[in-house]
């Protein structure tokens, strides 16, 4: 009989891999590089052309690139065109940073000095200086505020210059009454979107995080205006928002940052227990359990055995195994993606939006999108050339 871990991984062939189905064998090498770069120089011209494709496809070539880089020994073994894309993606990576970190800037002016902003996700691991944020290719940032402070975030920064996106009146109410941010935001000229939130899931969702141990616990950044989550929300906001709050569909990058975030800021089993505690008192333990299952099997961290966190039912473990590989997974776009991608793809919609709402306004809500889809849109007239 297999030897399997409370993750429900077979670890006796030592690989820890759950099976992916026709999955193509350099999505393996993919991750394999990510696991451990120091593979690099065994791997072919061939495979690097899928390799490359794929990690450009799942926003993790600039990932990759610094992995790889960190191992100055590696780079003589490797093809001059190979090194050509992986400087390439290094260089654009610091590039989105630098304009992620101007408009942070510009965001720290126009926010009340007096009002306590949260950055989130990936703009929080950029101001932590953390490692994980090498490689990365930023495009919003997201901003957290009590949610007594959302009025008035808002109206500060449409004063500096930011503007909301165009909606409808029921897009309006949507965001404003049943979502957990507002809806988008931009300044003219500017690339990089803002989301203002005022908690981390949406306030209609199945699963509800304490928003006041979220704020009780909120960190200071030495020589930053904002604060961040405390470390063990920070992963528990990462698990929540690939698990619940995404249509899982190409979001492997997702679970390398849950995976670095780990590596980051866990180092003990104390760190261990404490962040299962924590799962626990924000109803959190279902999302952080996924994220530690397939973080072990894909991206081999380093997961203890034994943790205080209730496993899924086998059916719905079965379901996610099936569900996940296919949506998350990256692939080479040569060819029509067979039938059970794109099946698995609607589903991790449906599955996505079935978190998001209860059944009575998930209803009313795609009753409203159906008979909008029907109404028809006025004609753009043709332009002279």
């Amino acid at each position: 009989m297999p030897a399997c871990n409370a993750f429900g991984i077979d670890r006796s062939n030592g690989s820890g891999m759950i099976s992916l189905e026709r999955v193509d064998p350099c999505v393996h090498g993919l991750l394999a590089l990510l696991i451990d770069p120091r593979q690099a120089g065994s791997v072919g011209l061939a495979d690097w052309d899928k390799i490359i494709r794929l990690a450009r496809q799942s926003r993790l070539l600039g990932v990759l690139s610094y992995r790889i880089q960190s191992h100055p020994e590696l780079l003589p073994q490797l093809p001059e065109c190979v090194l050509g894309h992986l400087r390439s993606a290094a260089a654009y990576s610091a590039h989105r940073i630098q304009i992620l970190r101007i408009e942070l800037a510009a965001l720290a002016k126009a926010l009340p000095a007096e009002i306590p902003v949260v950055v989130l996700k990936g703009a929080a691991y950029i101001v932590q200086n953390l490692e994980i944020t090498c490689g990365r290719l930023p495009s919003d940032v997201d901003l957290m505020v009590a949610y007594s402070d959302l009025k008035r975030a808002e109206a500060a920064l449409l004063d500096a210059g930011w503007s909301g996106e165009v909606i409808d009146a029921y897009d309006q109410r949507y965001y404003r009454e049943w979502s957990h941010e507002l809806p988008p935001m931009r300044r003219p000229g500017h690339s990089v979107e803002l989301d203002l939130h005022h908690t981390i899931t949406p306030v209609t969702a199945r699963l509800k995080p304490d928003t006041a141990l979220l704020f009780a616990d909120l960190q200071v950044v030495e020589g930053e205006r904002f604060l961040v989550l405390h470390p063990q929300d920070q992963i528990l906001h990462a698990a929540v928002h690939l698990f619940q709050d995404s249509e899982l569909f190409a979001n492997l990058r997702d679970l390398v940052d849950i995976d670095g975030l780990i590596r980051t800021h866990l180092h003990s089993e104390s760190d261990w227990q404490a962040l299962a505690v924590r799962a626990a008192r924000h109803h959190l333990e279902r999302p952080l359990w996924y994220a530690l299952r397939y973080c072990r099997a894909w991206l081999a961290t380093a997961v203890p055995d034994a943790l205080p966190l209730a496993a899924p039912p086998a059916a719905a473990i079965r379901w996610m195994d099936w569900l996940f590989p296919r949506c998350t997974l990256p692939r080479i776009p040569d060819r029509q993606p067979p039938f059970s991608r794109r099946i698995a793809a609607q589903l991790g919609l449906l599955r996505y939006q079935w978190l998001r709402m209860p059944p009575a306004l998930l209803l009313r809500h795609l009753a409203h999108k159906g008979l909008h889809s029907l109404r028809p849109r006025p004609a753009v007239p043709n332009k002279a050339e």
